[in-house]
């Protein structure tokens, strides 16, 4: 709420009301729309070039005065200041946490990696050339991709995708298994998984 040049603003500026202003500039008649909060009698600036340009001096985020010089300057409140401050760590904290739990959740496996299992609940995606590896899984999601890979997957997985060429995945169970890319063959030992093969020469049987 206004008092002429000093604002003071509220956790809570009271009923919404709509308040007409009507004002003039140069001998130029304007008008202006104030909704939200009581108008008392604030100071209303325009624009001397479009006098239809206005505002309230409750509309501005900062404070508005004049320097030395008589030009306009803002300056901002401590308490926004504060809150300002205090929402940039919340933000990056929050982006701080979801890097390290996206980091967590999901691990690659190359060429030359050692066998890593499967994060709970998380994803580990394989992919090379003639590899051999035992991977454990523990209800998280495997991805096979590369050539020639020859994966031994212990446990039970959430689903087991597998695209490239000529691989050859087993899995003791599984909800899932995904099938693309060429001459691709997926064994699950138990229980009955949804199986999608979108590819060329696969294979995903039970055995």
């Amino acid at each position: 709420m206004a008092h002429g040049w000093t604002v003071t603003r509220q956790r809570w500026s009271g009923p919404n009301t709509k308040t007409v202003i009507r004002y003039s500039l140069d001998g130029q008649q304007g008008e202006l729309v104030l909704r939200g909060r009581e108008y008392v009698d604030g100071v209303i600036l325009a624009d001397a070039r479009n006098p239809a340009r206005a505002r309230c001096v409750t509309a501005f985020t900062y404070d508005l005065d004049r320097d030395e010089t008589g030009n306009w300057v803002g300056r901002l409140r401590p308490r926004l200041r504060l809150g300002m401050a205090c929402w940039s760590v919340i933000v990056i904290g929050w982006l701080l946490l979801a890097g390290l739990a996206a980091t967590g959740s999901r691990t690659t496996i190359t060429g030359d990696s050692p066998a890593a299992p499967v994060p709970r609940a998380g994803t580990l995606q394989v992919s090379g050339t003639g590899m051999a590896k035992i991977v454990p899984c523990n209800g998280g999601y495997l991805s096979v991709s590369g050539e020639d890979n020859t994966i031994t997957v212990t446990g039970h997985c959430t689903s087991v995708s597998v695209s490239g060429n000529g691989n050859h995945v087993t899995v003791d169970s599984t909800d899932a298994v995904s099938a693309s890319g060429r001459g691709n063959v997926v064994t699950y030992h138990w229980g009955s998984p949804k199986i999608a093969n979108a590819g060329t020469s696969n294979t995903v049987q039970q055995g």
